[in-house]
């Protein structure tokens, strides 16, 4: 195969025609072949959109190499054909590249968009004036949430933010069917939208608070012309019209000044009769004219309300955006979502980091997977590098289908795609589009009915032609692989309250499937949305039919994992009475307790303490050899252990793999989040509990399942993207848009926030133009989406549509189908790996711990102990009048304030004896020039000290740092360290130290 360089392939795939190895192929191709200019492994690069397809990639393009090493008979003759060489060249060829890739496994660039753009801005934090320390968040939830929580509280009474967020109420109200009480979390969730939204496009928010004068005049312009209509109409002697009705309530309009009102006002006819008498046409051509104006007037009415209706969220987005930058300075982070806008904003401006050019040296082949769901910033930002590959013999390679678009939320543009196909992008290099057009995936039948759906009804449609022409449909024919004939398809329609009849014919097919010869795991159910994943789910549990949902593998959903999280509440705060209830109330104590053969009722417990607090203090009594068994080692050591050690403890104590098998998938990701937490620099357990309680939709918290388990796959259709099953049932239901939302239009000066209903567009054709265009965008995302549904189908599709509205998309193109059978269904033998293969569990050994546990070493909250007392000491400048007596109360507040019960009794003898102290006391009884509690100081390295107490004198500053336990070696260290730091700040005094540990009223001074 001879290939001409530079060139820019487009490869556009159907469903089930082999893309992933066309793509794969080449690339292999590429690195083996001599007669690829620049074809080492750091000058290739492949992108995808998930670390699952960067996997599949990276596997089959290893697995290529070592067929061919082996000389694997159909590898070796399919690349033998492509580059000319022979056998024994292909072999050695693949046996160096093997050799390369593992020697040198950073330079084997198979990743997804997201990672190569963060390597290109980490590689370029300088250039965009970034700490080159800043942390790339890939999931914000939480620094917008504290974002949030500060915003509101500058939200006061009679303030600009407030009168905002009155106005925004009111249009959450208007568009609501009911009203909401609490509509901070609504704001919340729209400025979170419109931050994705515009950080999707390389552009800003139309933001023009001049766009209400504009209004305000126009309302002066309507009132006028509404005015000159009424007065002569009154005096023209024409005969009103009364079929229509906007003439009878000119007055209240503009007595209430409410103009919004015309915009549901049919305005086509004129409020007069056309008359007989043509000694009144003259006056009806005027009243006309008249009309005709208003018209005009109305029509800039309904743009300007169009765009200012929601300039209140734009308010508050602004004022909440510049918050937020400044929060993600001050904390040195960054969006995942931010990098792509940024290095588009520099790459617009003409401003190219070095990174870039020094990639352009190194990266001569681009190949891109998924090329639909590109967005137009990312496109942007890859542009740069591809067109100067192409400049000097390089190449791109992009596959898709913009059949399969169906990420336009995340604001992928498959018109990219179009454009590229259809206009000379780089005009140096040659251009080859090429088509898949075998489907090597679903059975004739089933290809069949998707090309009836799609080429003829949806395209024959009046309403659907045009979008569906534009979303690629009439390039929907595909071949069927030759063995790959009959198939199966059935359609069948249900009344929406018909739950019990779809469960019931859900239940007898897949009996019937079975009997077949299918196994369960061969059936996968789709759906559109999460909350259908969940009834349907629902109706398997009813059904006792083993399932996967995909929508409940986060591993915060399970309740095992919120079990763990109430017994972690519990050790940080053995005062926290009721997660220590809902631990033993839970699954995970009520197993152990059966298995060991104890005797406990976690009701009965409950019930006869339910008026008393501190529950475990009665537990440990009442029940002392559960208490010893089961709790006292995690007592102990809380607040000593790590996290990850500590909670892998707590699973060992309960046996958790032994008594619920059925969560061991559960316990593992549990642990592995925790190890990821804890590399993050965190090790409290609040600060686990908050990352593990914060709403995202992050793909690092599914469970991975085991590819053999024997269940029925239940998932959204976005997330069979990619995938194929022997039989796939698709769930169809009503699909209930959010009533009037907002619409976003893109145009020169950049995005436009508009309100647009069906009566405001009528107004203006600018408006209907762009609703139009949004209606044409939501039937394409649709009708994408059914096509993907259907095209999972591997034997036997099964399409299930519940719905009382059948002159909507997608049941009115297919009603015709319903009842209908078309084809055979298959049989299929028993999997020989069922019948010969015996269940394999996982081996987990008990955990041995290697250190002594004591009470000497640790005793209860020994760490908070210390925290509690160093506080305390910060809250003491010197000794005030009635110092005794007011320890009890500071003692008091500290215990609420750090929810914790440590007795006066137990703490006030240690500050006693520490201020009697000869050497010490005369620190808090003496006045000194400046004392500084917990005094925070930097280091040449940037690194932050705290130290404990700093009292500055005429002559000389004294370092003191307190201590509770024994003395260590490290003590004297750390205040010679601290020394050291303040000498540097105070040069021209005497720095001393003093270590003073508590709990041996013992001193040790330091020069």
């Amino acid at each position: 195969m001879e290939i001409q360089f530079p060139h820019y392939v487009i490869l556009k795939a159907s469903a089930g025609s082999g893309k992933t190895t066309a793509l794969t192929e080449r690339f292999v191709y590429f690195l083996i072949s001599n007669k690829v200019p620049y074809n080492s492994l750091r000058n290739i690069l492949a992108i995808t959109f998930s670390n699952n397809a960067a996997f599949e990639m990276k596997s089959r393009i290893m697995q290529w190499l070592k067929n061919i090493y082996f000389q694997e008979e159909s590898s070796i003759s399919r690349f033998s054909e492509l580059t000319g060489l022979s056998n024994e060249e292909l072999s050695f060829r693949a046996g160096e590249v093997l050799d390369e890739i593992l020697n040198h496994y950073s330079d084997f660039q198979v990743k997804t968009i997201d990672s190569f753009m963060t390597s290109i801005f980490k590689a370029s934090a300088l250039d965009f004036d970034y700490n080159p320390e800043f942390e790339i968040l890939m999931n914000n939830e939480s620094l917008f949430r504290l974002s949030y929580d500060l915003f509101l509280k500058d939200v006061e009474e009679n303030s600009i933010k407030t009168e905002f967020f009155n106005e925004i109420i009111e249009i959450i109200n208007s568009n609501s069917n009911t009203y909401v009480w609490n509509p901070s979390e609504r704001i919340f969730n729209e400025v979170k939208g419109l931050h994705l939204k515009i950080n999707n496009t390389d552009k800003e928010f139309v933001f023009k608070k001049e766009y209400r004068e504009i209004l305000k005049n126009i309302e002066v312009k309507l009132e006028e012309t509404m005015e000159n209509i009424k007065k002569y109409i009154k005096f023209s002697g024409l005969e009103i019209n009364r079929s229509t009705k906007i003439l009878d309530e000119f007055d209240r309009i503009i007595e209430s000044r409410n103009f919004k009102v015309l915009l549901t006002k049919g305005i086509k006819r004129i409020p007069v009769n056309k008359p007989k008498d043509q000694s009144l046409s003259q006056k009806y051509e005027n009243i006309l004219i008249l009309w005709n104006r208003f018209v005009d007037v109305l029509k800039d009415y309904a743009l300007y309300y169009a765009l200012t209706f929601y300039l209140p969220y734009l308010e508050v987005y602004q004022s909440f955006k510049t918050l937020l930058n400044k929060i993600k300075q001050k904390e040195c982070k960054i969006f995942i979502e931010d990098i792509n806008k940024i290095l588009s904003e520099y790459l617009n401006n003409s401003i190219v980091p070095d990174i870039y050019f020094r990639l352009g040296e190194k990266i001569h082949h681009f190949f891109i997977d998924e090329y639909q769901d590109t967005s137009p910033l990312q496109w942007n930002n890859l542009k740069f590098l591809i067109e100067n590959a192409l400049a000097e013999s390089g190449s791109l390679f992009v596959v898709g289908d913009t059949k399969q678009a169906i990420y336009t939320f995340r604001g992928a543009d498959y018109r990219i795609m179009k454009s590229l196909e259809e206009m000379e992008i780089f005009p140096s290099a040659a251009k080859v589009v090429k088509t898949l057009d075998k489907n090597y995936r679903s059975r004739k039948k089933i290809i069949d009915f998707v090309t009836e759906i799609f080429m003829n009804k949806v395209l024959k449609h009046s309403a659907y032609a045009e979008a569906g022409k534009f979303a690629g449909f009439n390039e929907c024919q595909q071949i069927t692989k030759e063995s790959n004939m009959e198939g199966y398809v059935e359609v069948k329609n249900f009344v929406e309250d018909e739950e019990t009849e779809i469960k019931q014919y859900i239940a007898e097919c897949i009996r019937d499937i079975t009997q077949r010869g299918y196994q369960l795991r061969d059936i996968s159910i789709l759906a559109f949305k999460n909350e259908h994943v969940i009834t349907i789910s629902q109706w398997l549990n009813e059904l006792n039919m083993p399932f996967i949902s995909y929508s409940s593998l986060d591993v915060r959903k399970r309740k095992v994992t919120s079990e763990i999280l109430s017994l972690l509440r519990f050790l940080d705060s053995p005062i926290d009475d009721f997660s220590f209830s809902v631990f033993l109330l839970g699954d995970i104590f009520k197993r152990i307790i059966k298995r060991d053969g104890e005797k406990f009722s976690a009701e009965e417990f409950l019930i006869k303490y339910r008026d008393e607090t501190t529950l475990y203090k009665h537990f440990e009594r009442d029940f002392p050899q559960l208490w010893e068994k089961y709790f006292r080692q995690l007592f102990k050591l809380s607040g000593y252990l790590p996290i990850y050690d500590l909670v892998s403890v707590a699973l060992d104590n309960f046996k958790v793999f032994e008594t619920m098998p059925e969560e061991e998938a559960t316990f593992i990701k549990l642990l592995d989040l925790v190890k990821q937490f804890e590399e993050n620099g965190y090790n409290s357990i609040k600060d686990l509990i908050d990352f593990f309680e914060t709403p995202t939709d992050d793909t690092i918290w599914n469970i991975t399942t085991p590819t053999e388990i024997n269940a029925i796959q239940v998932m959204t259709i976005h997330k069979a993207k990619g995938l194929g099953f022997p039989i796939v049932f698709v769930y169809l239901e009503n699909n209930n848009k959010p009533k009037n939302r907002y619409v976003l239009h893109e145009d020169d000066r950049g995005v436009n926030v508009l309100k647009i209903t069906n009566q405001i567009a009528e107004k203006n054709e600018l408006l209907l133009k762009i609703k139009d265009e949004e209606k044409k965008s939501e039937i394409i995302d649709l009708l994408n989406t059914l096509y993907v549904a259907f095209t999972r189908a591997e034997d036997e599709l099964y399409v299930l549509c519940r719905t009382d509205k059948e002159d909507k998309l997608p049941f009115d193109i297919l009603s015709e189908y319903y009842g209908s059978e078309i084809g055979t269904k298959s049989y299929k033998d028993k999997p020989l790996s069922l019948l010969e293969h015996s269940e394999l569990t996982a081996s987990h050994y008990p955990l041995l711990l290697d250190f002594a546990i004591s009470d000497e070493i640790i005793h209860f909250n020994e760490k908070k102990r210390g925290d509690f007392i160093h506080m305390l000491l910060a809250q003491i400048e010197y000794l005030e009048e009635n110092f005794l007596e007011n320890i009890d109360a500071l003692i008091d507040i500290l215990n609420k304030h750090l929810h914790t019960n440590f007795l006066p009794s137990e703490i006030k003898p240690l500050i006693i004896d520490m201020i009697d102290h000869p050497e010490i006391g005369k620190f808090f009884k003496q006045r000194y020039e400046k004392i500084f509690n917990e005094m925070e100081v930097i280091d040449k390295e940037g690194i932050i000290h705290r130290i404990d107490r700093v009292v500055i004198d005429k002559d000389s500053v004294t370092v003191i740092e307190y201590k509770t336990g024994s003395q260590q070696q490290e003590h004297l260290s750390q205040i010679k360290l601290y020394m050291n730091l303040i000498s540097d700040i105070f040069k021209d005094k005497r720095v001393e130290g003093y270590l003073y540990y508590l709990d041996l009223r013992e001193v040790k001074r330091v020069d």
